[in-house]
This record gives C-alpha cells, structure tokens and sequence, in this order.
C-alpha cells in the first residue's frame, strides 16, 4: 500500500520533535508499504530552518525505509500571527508538491493543527485516495480548556466545524488518546470510523547507534548529549539523586512545578537531589527565572538533544520526571511520547498530573502525585531518594516490561495500517453536534 501522512511537525530521530510516524513508517516500510511523510522543513523546536538550503523550496529523503518531503514554511519564534501563517503556509505548499509524486492509497490528515487535516483532505480528493484523520490533539478543545479560545467565541465554532467535516469526510478517525473515543462520538462521529492507536516504543532494532543523532546527508555527527551526560554523572559522583525531564518547555507541561519543587527539597533539607530539564519552549525562561530567584544550584537546564540521543540520556539518570498541568482536556487520557520512553529506559518514573488511568499507575512502574503541585511533587521525589538503588530498579522495571507487552510498535503499525485500509462505510448516518 502507499500511505501519505501529512504531519506538519513530524521528524526522523536527528532532532528534537515527535517520530510517530518515523516509527510506525519503518514497521511498515519493512513489510513492504511505501510511506511517505510530508513535514515542515522549520522546526517548531528549535525555531529555526533545519532541512532546506536557502534556495530550496522543498527537498525529499528516504530513511530507513520512509521517504520524507519536506516543504518550506515562514519562521516564527511565539504563538501569533506568524506561527499561524506557518501553518497556513504548510497546507498551501503540501498540496503543490504532492502533485510531483505518484498517486498514494491513502492520505492521512494528522493535526496538532486542522489546516495540514484540509490539505489532506484535499489531496486525497484531488488524486482519487482515501483520506483518514489522525487526531493527536483535540482542536480546538484543548485551545478551549487552556483559556486560548472562549468555547463560544467565532474561532473556535469554525475549528469546530472544520473538526466536524473532517470526521464526516474521512473513512477512518485514528485517536492517540484512550478517553478520545467518548469526545468523538459526542461530536457526532460514528463508533464505527474510530480506531484507537496510541503511541508507543521501537520495538525493531534502531538501525545503528539510537544514542548518535544523522546528520542531514545521513552520516553520524559528534553526540551533541555527551556533555550532558559527563554533567549528569558529575552530579551522580558527587552523591546526587538525578531526576531527569526531557520534552517540551510548553504551557500544558507544568515544567515550572519541577522548578518549585526543587526548591522545596531545598527548603526541606534535601541538598542531594539533583533537577535535569532538558529541551526548549516558550515557557523556559520563565522557569530559568524562577530557578534564578530561589538561587537554586540543584537545577540544570539544556538544550534539546536529537531523539536518537535520548535513550543514552535517560540511561544515566537515576529517575524521570513526567508533569502536566490540571487541564480538563486530559480528561481524555494520555499518549506522550517521552513518558513511553521514560518507562522503556527502565527508570522510575515521577507522574504528576491528574490525567486518569495511565501507563504509570497501570504498571507500577513508578510514583504518582497530583498536577500542579510543587509539595506533592518533592515528596515523591524525597521517597524515590529514600529507596534503595535495587528498590528503584524492580521498580523501573516494572514499567519497562509494561510498556514493551501493551505498546510496541509493531503490533501499533499493525493497528494503523488496518484503521488506513478501512473502506468509507457510508450507510450509517452521521449526526453532527452543532457547535
């Protein structure tokens, strides 16, 4: 089958951003598929232009099997205007370079944003496929319940109807989200059309060294974690407890709490507990700040490092940290891509967030406390710090053997190419909820 994704942030393991459909496309591209990810050449990351020469417009790549073309978008730094028109600027551009290529089975509209969803949309009427929407992000739901858009306010009616006539048009609805079945059909999207694909960890052999990111002409490039990971075991030597995040530095994540926290187990008496934030995002500076006023010198922050590299980086420290803010969005459940690798690390994991269920409660494989609470969180962390070192390994590895039985890839790509070879089944009527 040849399967087009539209994902206007996606990204093979050289860089910082999500590899879902990297992952899913080499399972895939291994049993014979053709997959071809189409993705912005401007990382949403790093903020800068990581694909194309200045006088490109677009370029195309086979890695390991999955071919991306990636196409180029405006810069932007915040969330106004410009990363707006960046979006808009992805449909534009992906539906003019399609056109060089042969026509695909299927086309797949995966949001963060419905803009790159139209497009497929488009695409795949236009060259006669089936079009599936893949809903990673509930748009504008989440805009909603983060105070960005007002429920009743025009932007979010249109994001409602597009969201609408996205599920009505397309043949399959694939949700990352264990609760997100509830939300669709309450949209009015058939039980039928919807299939739940999370996501999930290689389970083939990364192909050569997962901990050196390739470079952009596929050669490996010096490890851009190596002085990370020599601080890191500074800190071990030096008799520290390191808890590490790594992700984005964004306003859902409550990346602040860690900050406040540690500040806590210093209040508290706790000198040997050592914070490593690794990444980036519009919410960073204010928790270097925050660091800066507590004067706290048991908190490290670094840049992002490539995908390839994490699994190096989260072998050297002693436990990880996953937080969110208390949003009703989550309501819906999780399927984060670091708290997948946090648990396949075979590190403890420190949950704060209020999201039900979960894969940490799920599989004992770590600690749980409520979002958005800086006490809570440093009382976990003073108790993974009490425990003993084989204490936290049964623990970690309680997860680890979790997360490899309920979400390996293989079986995932399974799961997605059935949901994309799903014909319309167009008997059945949809009844829409107005906005």
């Amino acid at each position: 089958m040849r399967i087009w994704i539209f994902n206007h942030y996606a990204a093979p393991p050289d860089g910082a951003a999500g590899t879902r459909h990297y992952e899913l496309g080499r399972v895939l591209a291994a049993k014979g598929h053709e997959v071809t990810v189409f993705a912005s050449s401007f990382s949403h990351f790093s903020r800068r232009e990581e694909r194309l020469t200045p006088r490109q417009k677009m370029a195309t790549r086979t890695i390991d099997g999955v071919r991306f073309v990636w196409v180029r978008t405006p810069p932007y730094t915040g969330n106004g205007h410009r990363r707006v028109l960046n979006m808009a600027h992805y449909a534009a551009r992906v539906l003019a370079v399609q056109l060089r290529l042969n026509r695909p089975d299927v086309i797949v509209g995966s949001s963060v944003h419905l803009p790159a969803v139209l497009a497929a949309w488009l695409a795949a009427r236009v060259r006669r496929a089936r079009f599936v929407f893949e809903v990673r992000d509930l748009w504008p739901q989440t805009l909603i319940d983060m105070g960005a858009l007002r429920a009743n306010g025009l932007p979010a009616r249109l994001l409602r109807l597009v969201e609408s006539f996205c599920c009505r048009q397309a043949s399959a609805v694939i949700c990352l989200l264990p609760g997100a079945s509830d939300y669709l059909q309450a949209r009015g999207v058939p039980a039928h059309k919807i299939r739940y694909v999370p996501n999930g960890i290689p389970d083939l052999p990364p192909p050569g060294d997962p901990s050196l990111p390739v470079g952009p002409d596929g050669e490996d490039s010096a490890d851009p974690a190596a002085d990370l990971i020599d601080r890191i075991r500074r800190l071990r030597k030096d008799g520290f407890l390191t808890a590490g995040y790594i992700g984005s530095h964004g306003p859902a994540n409550g990346v602040a709490t860690i900050v406040a926290a540690a500040a806590e187990l210093r209040t508290a008496g706790h000198p040997r507990v050592a914070v490593v934030l690794v990444g980036d995002g519009q919410e960073k500076a204010a928790c270097q700040q925050l660091a800066l006023r507590h004067g706290l010198d048991n908190v490290l922050f670094w840049p992002p490092v490539p995908k390839r590299a994490v699994p190096a980086v989260l072998a050297e420290l002693d436990v990880t940290l996953f937080c969110l803010r208390d949003i009703a969005v989550f309501k819906y459940g999780l399927s984060s891509n670091k708290l997948f690798d946090y648990l396949a690390s075979g590190k403890p994991v420190l949950f704060a967030s209020n999201a039900p269920g979960g894969p940490v409660r799920e599989s004992g494989g770590g600690v749980c406390v409520p979002a958005e609470s800086p006490a809570d969180m440093a009382a976990g962390l003073a108790g993974l710090a009490a425990m003993s070192r084989s204490e936290r390994e049964r623990m970690g590895e309680r997860g680890r053997r979790w997360v490899y039985r309920h979400h390996g890839m293989t079986a995932l790509a399974d799961a997605f190419l059935d949901a994309v070879s799903a014909p319309a089944r167009r008997e059945e009527p949809v009844t829409e909820v107005r906005p």
